[in-house]
């Protein structure tokens, strides 16, 4: 099943991530919390034989904006529902929903009974007061980013034992789970969906879960499909909001996994009579504003990070080898609604797929190029931090027409012995293991980069003099990125290593920018660089990334 990705603009200029695919009659689904449109895949593929799916990031999850200001009873989720389906263009859909999707379908059926054919609650149940009491009591980790990196484990253990007890502090026998414990591949995945979310992961989990009682459900008066699986750490809540009794608008189908999604298609099946839904609306508007963009290229699809209003030239930033477009924000920020600027995840970073293979300067960008190409961009000013400016110097050789200038700032210039130290000991492993100690791994590398250079170097040599140097959100950010990669962030870092920019800086065409903030700890390949090629200019920069516009300014003017 061929699967979309885009984005919706709400009227208030906020973003929802979805996925769609399939013909037919509209279906919006939403997923259980902290998860994402992309726990709605295998469903989408079962119910796209007969519906056009719509699968929504809830705000504040996945990567859809946080728009909903009062979450109180789930009724600004319901809202927000509403709003996609006025930008769509749509009367009324189905609703499938699934845990706390399930909850915000019961309440956009309660206030938009008239725009709700069928809803389905799959995974739903009844909580008592008692239910509630135990699960305000620990169930919400804080995850404020802390500086020894704790924050991580304790999203990690609340991921874990969610395949150990329901609900998962729990200590109690009658609350195991028969099952095995998770992968920690698995773990890894909810624990970025936690991370994601944020601090306020929890604000419509909880909501979900008080308002999920019989008495709620109860007053739901549209034609309702109660998915009921056998199988689920819910099930004896699912038993309780039966046995408590449900009006005659409901029906109870229970499932087992091998055909739980074909089941509920069937029983939608007398609802796929109406219009098909119309085609996707816009992903942005002309707010002046970094916005969300998904760009479909060869093998999925990448995320960008932009605004295409303003006058000349798009300005286009590449991130660090870890990193995501988020990292490169402030640099484009002075340029919103004076020039176009963008940037992309690559591929396999942040929130774009990993459709690449074969990790390296060049096989980024021909996916880059081919990005620019599908927006209908036909020419660009690029800037790349470390390992962007290789990308960026190989999209020039593979489109000479697309690059006029480059700008790098962090020169990738490593040889000889300094290469081989680097790419022996730079990037420890953070595969997922069973214990969350490659969270730690990952937290350790990220903030000593700010004290030592390289990090490993940890002796009074490689000691970095920056006044503040522990940033601890930055440091956060930067971890929850890297986190996204895994261990393809090795191969992104060793393609930095040793891309051969004695060989390849000579053969630039268009006019290069070497530059480095002075807390930068590799001025010295600023040096290195200017030397094999002196037709550079040389520039260090203002220590604040968005004071950079001034020299980036001044050097595209002057060449």
């Amino acid at each position: 099943m061929d699967i979309q990705r885009r984005f919706l603009t709400l009227p208030s200029g906020h973003q929802v991530h979805y996925r769609m695919a399939g013909l037919g009659p509209a279906m919006i689904l939403m997923h259980p919390s902290p998860s994402s449109s992309e726990g709605l895949v295998r469903a989408m593929n079962v119910f796209a034989e007969r519906f056009t799916c719509i699968a929504l990031d809830t705000p504040g999850y996945g990567i859809s904006d946080d728009s909903v200001a009062d979450k109180t009873e789930l009724w600004g989720f319901a809202d927000v529902v509403a709003q996609v389906l006025d930008v769509f263009g749509l009367e009324d859909t189905v609703i499938y929903g699934a845990a706390t999707g399930a909850q915000i379908g019961v309440q956009f059926a309660r206030k938009y009974p008239q725009r709700t054919r069928l809803l389905i609650m799959d995974g739903a149940g009844h909580f008592s007061k008692e239910d509630l009491v135990q699960i305000s009591d620990g169930y919400f980790v804080d995850l404020t980013p802390r500086r020894d990196g704790s924050h991580l484990l304790a999203a990690w253990d609340a991921s874990r034992h969610l395949s150990v007890f329901f609900p998962w502090m729990s200590e109690r026998l009658d609350q195991r789970i028969q099952a095995s414990a998770a992968p920690p591949e698995s773990v890894q995945h909810g624990v970025n969906d936690m991370l994601r979310a944020g601090p306020s992961y929890r604000d419509a989990y909880w909501q979900a879960f008080q308002v999920e009682n019989n008495g709620n459900a109860s007053q739901v008066t549209v034609p309702t499909v109660l998915a009921f699986n056998t199988t689920s750490i819910v099930r004896p809540h699912t038993e309780a909001l039966i046995e408590l009794g449900l009006p005659d608008n409901f029906t109870v189908v229970p499932l087992d996994p091998p055909t739980r999604y074909a089941k509920i298609l069937e029983a939608a099946a007398p609802y796929t009579g109406s219009p098909p839904c119309p085609p996707p609306p816009p992903q942005t508007d002309k707010h002046p504003t970094l916005q969300n963009i998904i760009v479909e290229v060869p093998g999925g699809f990448l995320r960008a990070r932009g605004c295409l209003e303003g006058e000349g030239r798009p300005l286009m930033a590449i991130h660090d080898p870890a990193g995501s477009s988020l990292l490169v924000e402030p640099i484009l920020m002075p340029y919103l609604g004076r020039r176009p600027v963008i940037a992309f995840d690559n591929p396999g970073n942040g929130e774009s797929d990993a459709m690449i293979e074969t990790i390296a300067s060049d096989t980024y960008a021909t996916c880059l190029i081919s990005a620019l190409h599908n927006l209908g961009i036909e020419e660009v000013d690029v800037l790349g931090r470390y390992s962007g400016g290789p990308v960026a110097m190989e999209m020039s050789f593979q489109n000479p027409t697309l690059v006029k200038h480059i700008i790098q700032t962090g020169v990738s210039f490593y040889e000889g012995d300094k290469q081989a130290w680097l790419v022996e000991n730079y990037t420890p492993s953070i595969a997922p293991r069973w214990d969350g100690r490659h969270l730690l791994t990952a937290w350790a590398v990220m903030r000593d980069q700010s004290l030592y250079w390289p990090w490993f170097n940890q002796t009074k040599d490689g000691i970095l003099w920056n006044d503040g140097a522990i940033d601890v959100d930055l440091t956060h950010l930067r971890v929850v990125e890297m986190l996204k990669c895994g261990d393809r962030y090795q191969d992104a870092y060793n393609a930095m290593w040793t891309y051969p920019m004695r060989e390849k800086l000579p053969q630039l065409k268009v006019p290069c920018l070497l530059s480095h903030p002075p807390w930068e700890p590799v001025a010295y390949t600023t040096q290195k660089a200017l030397e094999v090629e002196p037709r550079c200019t040389a520039k260090e920069l203002p220590p604040a990334m968005a004071d950079w516009h001034r020299d980036i300014d001044a050097f595209l003017n002057s060449s």
